[in-house]
């Protein structure tokens, strides 16, 4: 619930007509929710800003948008490497067979896109639930930590070691 000050601000000013709003309509929720994401340092710009989208959309029960956001992210980051054709199962593969993902997380981008998909394609019947958002987007942060700030930190130690 918004909470407001039972003390008058002057005529005119945005607080005083925002406090007859809600003293008027008792206003119990305020769109859009207030919400924050992390910072993805060493992510592309244009990849990070899907990656805090998908953040985001959960933290304001957007589960769908949110899980959607983590697929494009995938696929963004495959972009990103040069990976431009085919479908979004051919870019993760190639991915791990270029060796921008290790065999490991294969599975791990192939789990976001099954999920993805089905928000992608319409199949929503059996919504998705706060923990698989929460979960899509854990193995999303792994990804970009792989393929982006995990290379580029070690780029940086070896550089600063070596002169």
């Amino acid at each position: 619930m918004l909470e407001h000050s039972s003390v008058d601000a002057p005529a005119g000013t945005a607080a005083h007509t925002l406090r007859r709003i809600l003293e008027q309509e008792r206003v119990t929720s305020w769109t859009p929710l207030a919400a924050s994401a992390p910072d993805f340092d060493r992510v592309p710009e244009h990849v990070a800003r899907c990656a805090q989208q998908a953040h985001v959309s959960h933290q304001v029960g957007a589960e769908i948008a949110s899980i959607l956001m983590t697929r494009t992210t995938i696929e963004a980051t495959a972009k990103s490497k040069g990976l431009t054709s085919g479908n979004l199962y051919s870019k993760i593969e190639a991915m791990a067979e270029q060796g921008i993902i290790r065999r490991d997380a294969l599975n791990v981008a192939h789990a976001i896109r099954h999920l993805g998909n089905d928000m992608a394609h319409g199949d929503v019947e059996d919504p998705p639930t706060p923990e698989d958002a929460s979960d899509a987007l854990k193995l999303m942060d792994l990804i970009l930590s792989e393929v982006y700030q995990a290379t580029s930190l070690a780029d940086e130690i070896l550089k600063r070691r070596n002169g």
